[in-house]
C-alpha cells in the first residue's frame, strides 16, 4: 500500500454516527456487512471501541484494505457479496454475537430489508439495518423490533433482538 496514509481509528470515531451502542453491552462478536463506506463509521467503529472482534464483509476490497490498517490486528476481513457471504455463512452454521447490515439507502436497502431472514439467522443476539421511514420490512419469527434509532436525518437503524 505504499505510503498511503491512513487517519486513526480514533479519526473515525469524531466521524461516527449515532449508533445503538447499548446493543453491544456484553457482546464479543459482530459482523458488519456493507462495511466500507467511511471506513465503518457508521457501525463497525462502534464494535470496535466495544473491544468486540469483528469481521467485516464489503465488495470494496481497496476500502478494506485501508480498514485493516486502522481497526485491531485481531479482526477479519472479507471482500465478497454480503448476500454470497451470508449464504455461505448460514450454511456453515457460522453466527455472531451482532450483525449490522449498512447499506445505501434505495434499491439496495430495500433488498437488504427484504433479507431481514437472512442477516437474523447469522446473529445470535441483535440485527442492525439501515432504514428509511415508511419502508415496509417482514419481522422474522422469534426476532423483535425493539425501536427505530436514528442516525442521520431521515435515515434510521432498524434495530432487531432475539426473543427471549
Amino acid at each position: 500500500m505504499g505510503n498511503l496514509t491512513y487517519p486513526t481509528l480514533e479519526h473515525v470515531a469524531m466521524q461516527a454516527r449515532p449508533y445503538p451502542t447499548h446493543l453491544l453491552e456484553g457482546c464479543e462478536t459482530g459482523l458488519c456487512l456493507f462495511a466500507a463506506a467511511f471506513l465503518g463509521h457508521n457501525d463497525a467503529v462502534h464494535l470496535a471501541e466495544a473491544g468486540m472482534h469483528g469481521f467485516c464483509v464489503d465488495v470494496d476490497g481497496v476500502r478494506l484494505a485501508e480498514m485493516t490498517q486502522l481497526y485491531p490486528p485481531d479482526w477479519q476481513w472479507a471482500v465478497d457479496d454480503a448476500w454470497k457471504f451470508a449464504d455461505a455463512a448460514y450454511t456453515l452454521g457460522e453466527t455472531w454475537d451482532v450483525v449490522s447490515c449498512d447499506t445505501w439507502t434505495g434499491d439496495l436497502m430495500r433488498r437488504s430489508l427484504d433479507s431481514l431472514e437472512l442477516w437474523c439467522s447469522l446473529a445470535r443476539k441483535a440485527v442492525t439495518v439501515t432504514l428509511t421511514v415508511g419502508q415496509p420490512y417482514t419481522l422474522p419469527e422469534g426476532w423483535v423490533d425493539t425501536q427505530l434509532f436514528e442516525r442521520a436525518t431521515g435515515v434510521y437503524w432498524l434495530v432487531l433482538t432475539k426473543e427471549k
